[in-house]
Parts: structure tokens; sequence; C-alpha cells
């Protein structure tokens, strides 16, 4: 009798302990880092890539170039006119799907010293603060451009270039906030573990009468 006693009390624990997993509505965040390794030199970017938009200031677009020694790897993205080559001077804008954190990206080929750009940051689609960019005139050196400081980022605006040969822009790398695709009602959760619990309970109920009998049985036969 109390070891089928001790098993209703796991199968009631069990049950509060799927409660508390199933209620639980924790929002997570996994980590985006865009290259640009697998895109072909000339290479427009605009949605290639999950939960940003690349674009430009009217007349001009963010395009792939290939030049081994300036990024991390082969390629990276300046700015274009819309047909035509890189001149690397204009506005390049990342609008995101959904607010994002810990956001960083490189600088890469200055020929100058000091603010060479001015990042613009807006959080849950507001204005926030303009960042310096900062060139230490080496051209094979990216240079970080932190922005790990600011939560919901909706969207940057990278502008005011100075740099005398243009700036090129690579490997960003944001946490994007995901939540749980459903969460059960509070109500029929805890209703649906209520009648398992209880259907377990008359499961052992039931399996329980036999041996009692049996056992009444067996002292009178002796």
């Amino acid at each position: 009798m109390s070891s089928n006693v001790n098993v209703l009390k796991k199968v009631s624990l069990a049950a509060v302990g799927m409660i508390a997993i199933d209620l639980t509505g924790a929002t997570h965040a996994f980590a985006v880092s865009i290259g640009f390794e697998g895109l072909p030199d000339g290479t427009v970017v605009t949605n290639q890539f999950s939960d940003v938009v690349f674009s430009a200031n009217a007349g001009f677009v963010n395009k792939v170039t290939t030049q081994p020694g300036i990024g991390f790897g082969d390629n990276f993205i300046c700015t274009a006119p819309t047909a035509g080559g890189i001149n690397c001077t204009q506005e390049t804008i990342l609008t995101f799907s959904s607010g994002v954190n810990n956001l960083s990206f490189y600088q890469v080929g200055d020929n100058a010293s000091g603010v060479v750009a001015l990042v613009d940051v807006f959080q849950n689609g507001l204005f926030s603060v303009t960042v310096n960019i900062l060139g230490f005139n080496d051209s094979s050196v990216p240079n970080l451009v932190d922005l790990t400081g600011f939560s919901n980022v909706s969207s940057i605006r990278i502008y005011n270039i100075t740099d005398p040969a243009g700036l090129g822009w690579d490997n960003f790398q944001f946490d994007v906030a995901t939540k749980p695709v459903s969460t059960p009602e509070p109500t029929s959760t805890i209703s649906l573990l209520a009648l398992g619990t209880l259907g377990a309970a008359s499961t052992l109920k039931r399996k329980l009468k036999p041996s009692q009998s049996t056992e009444k049985e067996t002292t009178k036969v002796s």
C-alpha cells in the first residue's frame, strides 16, 4: 500500500514539474554572424540574410567587393551607385526585423586616423545616439565598431565617411530574441495534468484491490 502511495506522490510531483515547464514563456536568443565570403564580387546586398535588410541612400546600393588583405577574408561590402562601380563613401543602412542586442561590426580599409565615419543607432524605432567610427590609417587591419551596449536596436545608419579612399564593412554580429512557438493556457494545462494524475491513481487502486483480496483469502486458509 505504502509503495503505491509513493508512486502517486511521484506522479503528482511529475505533474507539477510538467506544469512548471509548460508555463514558462522565457525569451531566448540566438547569435547571427554575417560575412560576405559566399557571395560573388559585385553582388548587391539587400535581404540575402535573415533578420536584417541592407540598404543605402537614394541612388546607391551596398555591393560585395573582393579585395584580399583588407577585410577578414577576401570579401566585404561598401557602397556603389545603383549602376556603377564601388565608391565606398555613401550611407549603409541596416534595418532589423526585430530589436537586436550585442550588435557589432568592423570598419575595413581605412587610410586616415581619428573619426572617419559616424553611425546612428535607433532603438525601438527611435533615434538613440550617434557613435564615432575610428580609423587608424592602416587599411590591412579591420577596426571594431562596438555597439553591444545598446539593446533592442531596430536599425543603424552608417554615414559621413571622410576617409579619402572610402570605407568598407564586414563581419556584422548580433543577437536576435526568439519566443516560444506556443505556451499552453494555464487552466487547460493544469486540467489535463490533473486528469492524467487521477487516471494514474485509479489504475493503481484497481491493481491494488486484487492483491488485498488475495492476502485476506490466504489468511483464512491458514
